[in-house]
């Protein structure tokens, strides 16, 4: 399975057990948690932390990330402490760190309990939705004495979504199918941060309430969802066109959707879509051209 699918399941995996979530609110409304101390050595076990602590003008102070990763360029020549997933406690300690902080889901969360016991501090966040992301600024802001750097991304960002908004209006919403896999055809549901990207982008997304936040779906119900639009982010560094022209031979079984009628098939950036980070503007934008491209031809 490819690594930005991954990142995007890994949203249900976090949710498996409901004490999870009743901790991790507890979590946030504990004392202890990391105060604005000294934070010159920084470890991120998630590339969207990473690409946060950049935009604070903390990329000099991070000296170690996952293999994940690799934006922006420094990122890529950063040291390694293992993969998303399964990050390196031995590595991390040796890397000597000031601060460690992860995701909550249960291969970083327990890494960071681990490391709390040996005296190392930690911040453990959730980036599942919108406004979990700008807390999330927040919190790292807080915890780097890079309290009003964090400001100022919070509000560059939703501006810019606010001017977006204004652009694309609410009178007409462009349905959308979001491929996260194809074969077996796989969609991303409503409870999700890709639906929401959807709906600040001026679309709607075309399959309605699921069990599931990435659920497989059938041929009936791909019909039955009437997209005017189907968006595949990019697998991989594969040439994009060579990935739409498979996609269109793969949706071509599916005549009388509009969005195969119209031809309205767009393999778009996978990692800018699929980590929720502050390219998140970038993201929903990418989405509103190809959702009405006439607004963006100038």
């Amino acid at each position: 399975m490819k690594k930005w699918l991954l990142l995007l399941l890994v949203t249900s995996c976090w949710m498996g057990a409901g004490f999870a979530i009743f901790g991790f609110q507890h979590y946030q409304n504990r004392s202890d948690a990391p105060q604005p101390s000294r934070t010159d050595r920084i470890v991120s076990l998630a590339p969207n932390i990473t690409e946060i602590l950049f935009e604070l003008g903390l990329g000099e102070k991070i000296i170690a990330v996952t293999s994940d990763s690799d934006y922006p360029a420094e990122a890529a020549a950063k040291k390694k402490v293992g993969t998303f997933w399964q990050p390196n406690i031995e590595s991390v300690i040796a890397a000597k760190p000031d601060l460690v902080i992860t995701l909550w889901f249960d291969q970083q969360r327990g890494l960071a309990e681990r490391l709390k016991r040996i005296g190392y501090d930690s911040l453990m966040l959730n980036i599942e939705k919108v406004d979990e992301l700008f807390e999330a600024i927040k919190r790292i802001g807080a915890a780097t004495g890079k309290e009003t750097e964090a400001n100022e991304l919070e509000s560059n960002i939703k501006k810019k979504l606010d001017n977006l908004a204004a652009l694309v209006g609410t009178d007409e919403r462009v349905r959308v199918l979001w491929i996260v896999q194809r074969e077996p055809l796989r969609v991303a549901g409503r409870n999700t941060f890709v639906n929401e990207m959807i709906k600040l982008a001026g679309g709607e997304n075309a399959i309605g309430p699921t069990v599931h936040k990435y659920p497989p779906i059938g041929t009936e119900q791909a019909i039955a969802s009437g997209a005017d639009v189907i968006i595949e982010p990019a697998m991989g560094r594969e040439n994009a066109a060579g990935q739409r022209d498979k996609a269109l031979q793969s949706w071509s079984r599916f005549k009388n959707l509009p969005a195969i009628k119209n031809g309205r098939v767009y393999i778009i950036d996978g990692d800018t879509v699929s980590r929720l980070g502050p390219r998140l503007y970038e993201g929903v934008e990418t989405i509103a051209k190809c959702l009405r491209p006439g607004l963006f031809e100038n």
